[in-house]
Order: C-alpha cells, then structure tokens, then sequence
C-alpha cells in the first residue's frame, strides 16, 4: 500500500524492504548509543563518567601485589601494542579509569619511590613527613584500640588536636613545598602513563592481530 506522508520505517512494518529496515537498525543503535549514557556501557556517558572501575576498588585491590612492571611498562606486549594516542576525550577518561584500576598498586609504589627521591633533596621536609605520618598512625591504631565513636566529643577533640599538630610541622619542616612538588610531578607521570596506556582488551586485540598477520606472512 501507498505510506502516508509521517509513516517511519519500523519493525512492526510489514512493507518495509529489508535494505531499508537494516538501515533503520543501524541508524537506531548509533542512536542510542551516542543519547544514552549505558549505550557504551555503564558510566560511560560523555556528559557525567562515573569511573566504575575505580569506584569499584577494593581494600584488597589495594593490598594486593599489584601486576608485574614490564606489563605496566608496557614491555610485555611489545611498547607499540601497548600505548597508543587518541584525541577522544571520553576514551581518554575510559583508559585513566582502566589503567588508574589495573595499575593501582603499581602508581602507588611509583608515587612513594618518587616522592621518597624529591624528598631526599630536602631532609628537613622528609623528617616532617615521617613525623606527621607517625602521628597519623597512631592517631588511626589508638581509635581502633580504643573504638572511639567518631560522632564523640573526645574523639573530636583529638581529631582537632591532631590536624593543628600536624599542620604546625608542615609549617615548620616547610614540607607543604616539597610534597606539592612531589605530587604535580607524580600527577602529571601518572596521568601520562594511564592516558596513553591502552586498555587491556584492546591491548590483546592488537596483539592477537599481529600475531595472525605475522603467521599470514610466513
């Protein structure tokens, strides 16, 4: 029959060629995918990433012995299947939450060793360090011990006194410096390695295709 002037191809239309319905499947899937924030899977949405992979870390995560330093070099797969460049804003956010997720440990250890040797050009500075991160931990073992309740007077008042003992020793040991230092240049080391380090999936798939090219080859 005659299609009158609003009609829109749809799979309830029987009279719809099949050329024109696998169009109207393509054209409906890149649709939603760009319009709705699970089209690319969860958090992904390029007006509000959520970062699920780093929101789903774990104390063990963080416990754990983290992945060898050639796969986090790189070195493992070969440098050429490992980095690559993009110019996508949201696959860049996609690959800092992957790697950030993956690689956890091994920025952690990165940070302290770097951090550790800028600090060392500062001895006054890493004495504050250790000296605020002695107060800390035993700020943190005696709340345990003791299972104050963090709503309690006491344990507000300590946590007062705490903070302005604290903050007295970075004045002091002129430390703020130092690890502001520190931290921009481990900020910008690690926001470098998790942008251009491709992610894991990716990473095989472009080392499955070479594998098979080079076996083509011979």
């Amino acid at each position: 029959g005659v299609m009158g002037p609003g009609f829109k191809a749809s799979p309830l239309s029987i009279a719809v060629p099949e050329g024109a319905f696998n169009k109207w499947v393509n054209e409906e899937v890149t649709r939603r995918s760009r319009n709705t924030p699970g089209g690319e899977g969860p958090g992904t949405s390029r007006r509000g990433f959520q970062w699920p992979k780093l929101n789903a870390l774990t104390i063990n995560d963080l416990t754990s012995q983290g992945r060898e330093w050639v796969d986090f070099l790189g070195f493992k797969s070969g440098l050429q299947h490992s980095y690559g460049l993009t110019g996508d804003t949201l696959e860049i956010r996609k690959r800092i939450d992957d790697n950030a997720s993956r690689y956890i440990v091994n920025y952690m250890r990165t940070t302290l060793v770097l951090v550790s040797c800028l600090l060392c050009e500062r001895p006054d500075s890493l004495i504050g360090i250790i000296v605020i991160l002695a107060i800390l931990d035993w700020f943190s073992q005696f709340s345990d011990r003791t299972r104050l309740d963090k709503q309690s007077k006491r344990y507000q008042v300590l946590s007062v006194l705490v903070t302005l003992t604290v903050w007295i020793i970075v004045f002091l040991s002129k430390a703020m410096a130092s690890i502001s230092r520190s931290l921009l240049l481990v900020g910008l080391v690690v926001l470098l390695h998790a942008s251009f380090r491709l992610p894991e999936d990716v990473e095989r798939r472009k080392l499955k295709m070479h594998k098979r090219q080079q076996r083509i080859k011979r």
